[in-house]
This record gives structure tokens, sequence and C-alpha cells, in this order.
């Protein structure tokens, strides 16, 4: 048995009708950078690459590469390496996080396996098992 399902993620920009001239235009300003979700309802197995921002509240088997943050929120899991910008964590990651930036892992989130990242904050109650390389 074959089941094929499309997933749609929410553009803030496509719902503001924003064209790619005028969203390639705003990308240097992070206040108005186009932010793609993943619904805590959703699975997806297989590779994500995104060139904006993405927040994560379902369950993603597989790698992500994004050209801005990535956000795993409360719900969120991800079993996969993680490559971008920067990573804020609440929920869990499973699997490697390489960013030019930062990392924050926030007190509710669990971690395992290697950061490479130029800095690093963790807050108290965090769980980090793994290690940690500074770059940049």
């Amino acid at each position: 048995m074959f089941c094929l399902i499309t997933l749609s993620f929410l553009n803030i920009n496509e719902m503001l009708g924003k064209n790619r001239t005028e969203r390639n235009s705003l990308i240097n300003n992070p206040a108005l950078r186009s932010l793609s979700v993943l619904s805590s309802s959703s699975t997806v197995k297989g590779e994500i690459s995104i060139d904006d921002d993405l927040r994560i509240d379902g369950n993603v088997d597989g790698d992500i590469n994004s050209g801005g943050k990535v956000v795993i929120g409360p719900d969120g899991c991800v079993k996969g390496k993680i490559t971008g910008k920067s990573v804020e964590v609440i929920g869990k990651i499973l699997g490697d996080v390489k960013v030019a930036d930062i990392v924050i892992l926030r007190a509710s989130s669990h971690y395992e396996g290697q950061i490479t990242t130029r800095s690093i904050e963790i807050e108290a109650g965090a769980s980090f098992y793994g290690s940690c390389k500074m770059e940049g």
C-alpha cells in the first residue's frame, strides 16, 4: 500500500501577498524575513531545505538545511542534522547541529549530538548530552 502525503508550510510572506522579488529585498531585515511553520500535527520524513526561518512544532526524521533561524518548539522533535544561521531549541533534537551564529538551548530542551557554532547559550534545566565545538 502506498500513501502520498503533501505537506504545505505556512509562509507569512505568501499569505500577505509578497512576491519573490519583494521577499528577496527584505531578507536582510530579520523582522521582515519569511517564517515557515511545521505544525504540531505534522510529521516529515526526509530532508528539508529552506532559504528562510523555520519553526518546527511537529516531528522531523531527516536533515534540515536553512538559510535562516531554526526554532524547535516545545512539542517539536528533530532526528537528524541541522545546518543554518542559528538554532533555538525548546523541544528535542537527536542529531548534530552546525550553525554560523548561535545555538540556544532553553530550559525545557533535550539535545543529543555534537554542536558546532560560534556561540552557545544553555539555560539552567536544559538537557545536553554531547559535545560542543566553537568555531568562528
